[in-house]
């Protein structure tokens, strides 16, 4: 048989020229953004969305970890009995080293197409600022720092409505929260038609620790449809990640609209918990902006900080610190900065933090912001950390 010679294993990469032409319409898709929004976005997605969430939401557990864990067994078995062949059967090594390539490449150019069949075109749709109508301008400075202290003050009121602990730090019930975030998500959706959804509740994973060790504190598995939280890491921002996972399950794949929907949610909800996660999140970004501009500004805004958030971020930066330093942690978010790239997002992981140019328009349409004001500014280049400073 041909498939059992070289150039019969050659003819197979003839499928990458197809897998490259849709390739191709995939990256033609980014300049045309409406395009996206009106047809897959608001039409293809969702009922792939639902159908396969019909299936994986009902599951007491995440489906996409026991998957994941079934293809690496898969993908080492394959690699093993691969390589048994190439050892003990040397007439056809050459042949079987080339088929494993060639598998392996097929492979990989399946999963990426399949990704953005799934999910992945929502990269590309019309972004939220247009969507919204937010305003677009430069910001100054007293104006940065008046949202700061906004927030600021809204994290300290919802503060008194959450649990502590017998360290007076933040805590919750992570079961008790996903009954919170998607009621919240029905309350938002319930003024907003276009962001109306029956979102699943998100997923706790039986491995939350290796997520710790990676520094990821929530996932969204677009095979699965499932919204996952790192329920190992401290809970301060747990509410405000569980709702950015599920604002990727609405479709929003650009992580600072994930962060600016989730934010929204959490700003509307009736929970204390997510609305002091929500803004204590919010309020970082911003005070890291503010220090980018103005650090005696920063200064004066952090002095102003209760002994009850300063505590909070303690504790959460205290639990990352046993990570940072492993290998694991750095290549994990080296392979995210990567991705992130690769699909459009150029600064990468620190597009986590461009919620803040959102949250300044945001608050621009709702008149924040007072006739006079002072001198403007570029907007704030942004620097990435993964932990949060306190």
């Amino acid at each position: 048989m041909r498939r059992k010679t070289i150039p019969g294993q050659l003819l197979r990469l003839l499928q990458l020229i197809s897998l490259g032409v849709l390739y191709l319409f995939i990256r033609l898709a980014a300049g045309s953004p409406m395009v996206v929004e009106t047809f897959y976005s608001q039409k293809v997605y969702p009922f792939i969305r639902n159908a396969v969430s019909a299936v994986t939401r009902v599951l007491p557990f995440a489906l996409a970890e026991f998957l994941l864990l079934g293809l690496l067994l898969l993908a080492a078995v394959f690699l093993i009995v691969r390589i048994v062949r190439l050892l003990f059967l040397r007439k056809e090594a050459l042949v079987k080293l080339v088929s494993t390539v060639i598998t392996i490449v097929l492979t990989c150019s399946y999963l990426i197409i399949l990704f953005y069949i799934m999910w992945g075109f929502n990269l590309y749709r019309q972004p939220i600022a247009e969507k919204l109508d937010l305003p677009e301008r430069e910001y100054s400075v007293a104006e940065l720092e008046s949202v700061c202290r906004d927030l600021l003050s809204k994290a300290e009121e919802a503060r008194l409505g959450v649990s502590l602990d017998e360290n007076g730090i933040f805590t919750g019930d992570p079961e008790a929260l996903k009954d919170s975030v998607t009621a919240a998500y029905s309350l938002f959706g319930a003024s907003r038609p276009s962001f109306k959804a029956d979102v699943p509740k998100f997923k706790s994973p039986a491995f939350a620790e290796m997520l710790s060790r990676c520094g990821i504190s929530g996932i969204y598995v677009f095979l699965t449809e499932e919204p996952v939280l790192n329920t190992d890491e401290p809970f301060l921002f747990a509410p405000f990640c569980a709702a950015h996972e599920t604002a990727h399950y609405l479709g929003y794949a650009r992580e600072e609209e994930a962060n600016f929907i989730a934010l929204l949610v959490c700003m509307d909800s009736d929970s204390a918990e997510l609305r002091y996660s929500g803004y204590l999140h919010a309020l970082l970004n911003c005070a890291e902006a503010l220090y980018d501009r103005d650090p005696g500004a920063y200064a004066a805004l952090r002095s102003d900080y209760s002994e009850g958030i300063l505590a909070d971020i303690r504790c959460y930066n205290d639990y990352y610190a046993k990570y940072r330093s492993g290998r694991l942690y750095s290549a994990s978010q080296d392979l995210n900065d990567s991705y992130l790239k690769f699909n459009g997002e150029e600064k990468g992981t620190r597009s986590y933090k461009e919620d803040v140019a959102l949250i300044m328009r945001y608050y621009d349409s709702r008149r924040f912001f007072q006739p006079a004001a002072s001198a403007l500014i570029s907007r704030v280049p942004l620097r990435f950390q993964t932990s949060i400073s306190s």
